[in-house]
């Protein structure tokens, strides 16, 4: 028998997938009134003094006064902010910031005000709403939801302010109605140091009715072999997951393209479960998959978050087009600028984007606008790294847990020269010079600037792939200091940055590792 909660959910969830069907349908109208009612709220703050937010009364008019920044072009609001000031970026004062690593390794400090936060809460309630009108699952509620996030800080700092990771500022503010049916338990949830919170959600996960898991792909791997090994002390089944949780029904992923990854979770799982991707940073929530036979994500029109759209090859222009809901193309690789209801005002965030489709918009992620491969003019994305590995592994019977690829830059002592791949397998192929093969052929179908620069060899030979043992991008991370939350492996850059952390894994070398490995904490 459904729970009351579950019947009460599938309710609210059916009106609420009515009001998100109204919009998609009329998605430009529903941003410029967003957009008006942001300039409006903050029409008496500092910033909207500055930028006479008071007379926006259209996406022109905005766009006429406010121009697009990088975060840290804004250092002089956020000193105030983060000092305690009152009505600088946003009315009122801003007690939550997200932390997040950004592109340069430097902390950042995401406002998060109190109708920022219930855009993120609103946010998960439609993750479930989607997953429920979807399947009718209305048992959901009947046994927990695991959530594998990161930790905020504990007390207020001086000026009365929290800094934390975004997904341990949401999951403290989870309404009391909600917090019954999620794990970890607040206690578990606030541990700080990442590798004794995963022992402890362990402890509490392996043997209670979990039915729902979200978290970066990378980090439910060392959560699943955890539980798997807690079964094993008990001399229980545990040869995949769903032996411990014989219900699970959903699982939510996001941060870094899934594909990769998929073979291998379901040899973990054990049986197919319904998997949402989801795409949010400490700026906003902004897209989600609504449709479970398709990848495409729905970018979320009445989420407190304006969107505006830069052509890549704009990027650097002193005065770029700028693109919203209205005038968008498919087919195009956009960056991101979110104009938010907690004061960023067109603040890029580091990502591109392709819209698939209009009316909906919907959307695919298409990288960091940071994390590229052009040591030699090939222009390669993440989007095409990643694809070209899923087309490798399924040609050759392969299986990738994580990976990374650098250039070898030429020197004055070698003029070896090309990309290095660190493949971490789960299923090695049976030969892997099979595997180079594919992955290049892969490369070369995606992208006509590897193509190119292949041909003939003359100017960029066959990738060299290195088989690398279980553990060591763990460990590569670890020692940067980046386990836990939602950091992610890098899977591209276009220095050696983070390529010499493995290097330094594989041989051994225990000196600590410095400087940002390309990952991006969003």
């Amino acid at each position: 028998m459904p729970s009351v909660m579950g019947q009460l959910f599938l309710a609210y969830s059916r009106l609420r997938l009515r009001r998100i069907a109204r919009w998609m349908s009329e998605p430009a109208a529903e941003q410029r009134r967003l957009l008006v009612r942001l300039a409006r709220r903050a029409a008496g703050t500092q910033f909207g003094c500055d930028h006479e937010l008071g007379s926006v009364r259209s996406v022109e008019d905005f766009q006429a006064r406010v121009p697009l920044r990088q975060f840290h072009d804004l250092k002089p609001y956020w000193d105030r902010l983060r000092a305690g000031e009152r009505d600088v970026l946003w009315p009122g004062k801003i007690r939550l910031f997200a932390v997040t690593s950004g592109s340069t390794g430097e902390p950042k400090y995401v406002p998060v005000s109190d109708e920022g936060l219930k855009g993120f809460l609103r946010a998960g309630r439609d993750i479930l709403s989607h997953y429920i009108v979807n399947t009718g699952d209305a048992d959901h509620f009947l046994g927990k939801f695991l959530y594998l996030g990161g930790a905020r800080e504990l007390a207020p700092g001086p000026h009365g302010t929290i800094n934390g990771d975004l997904s341990g500022i949401v999951n403290e503010e989870t309404p009391w109605a909600y917090r019954p049916y999620r794990l970890p338990t607040p206690r578990v949830h606030l541990i700080t140091d990442w590798e004794a919170k995963l022992e402890a959600v362990a402890d509490e996960a392996w043997n209670a009715d979990v039915r729902g898991v979200s978290g970066i792909p990378s980090w439910l791997v060392a959560l699943f072999e955890r539980v798997l090994e807690r079964r094993r002390a008990a001399g229980l089944p545990a040869g995949v997951i769903t032996e411990a949780w014989p219900n699970l029904a959903l699982l939510v992923h996001g941060g870094v393209s899934f594909e990769p990854y998929r073979d291998l979770f379901r040899q973990l799982i054990g049986r197919s479960v319904y998997d949402l991707e989801v795409y949010l940073g400490s700026e906003g929530f902004l897209a989600i998959q609504d449709q479970p036979e398709s990848r495409d994500l729905l970018l979320r029109m009445d989420a407190g978050i304006f969107h505006e759209f830069v052509p890549v090859e704009s990027l650097g222009a002193a005065r770029p087009p700028r693109f919203w809901a209205g005038n968008v193309e498919t087919g195009v690789d956009y960056a991101i600028a979110v104009t938010t209801a907690s004061g960023l005002w067109g603040s890029f965030i580091g990502d591109t984007v392709r819209f698939v489709s209009l009316r909906p918009h919907r959307v695919r992620f298409a990288g960091r606008t940071e994390q590229f491969l052009s040591a030699f003019g090939e222009h390669l994305r993440a989007v095409d790294v990643e694809a070209a590995v899923v087309a490798a592994s399924a040609r050759t019977g392969a299986r990738i847990a994580e990976f990374t690829v650098a250039p070898i830059y030429p020197s004055a002592d070698s003029l070896r020269r090309g990309h290095q791949w660190f493949v971490e397998f789960d299923r090695v192929p049976g030969d892997l010079a099979a595997f180079v093969r594919a992955l290049d052929e892969a490369l070369q179908h995606r992208n006509v600037d590897y193509e190119e620069h292949r041909r003939n060899d003359a100017d960029l030979p066959l990738p060299e792939v290195q088989a690398v043992p279980a553990g060591t991008f763990y460990e590569a991370m670890k020692r940067l200091g980046r386990i836990g939350g939602q950091f992610k492996v890098p899977h591209l850059e276009n220095s050696r940055r983070f390529a010499q952390v493995v290097e330094a894994v594989l041989v051994g070398d225990l000196r600590p590792a410095s400087g940002n490995p390309g990952g991006d904490h969003s």
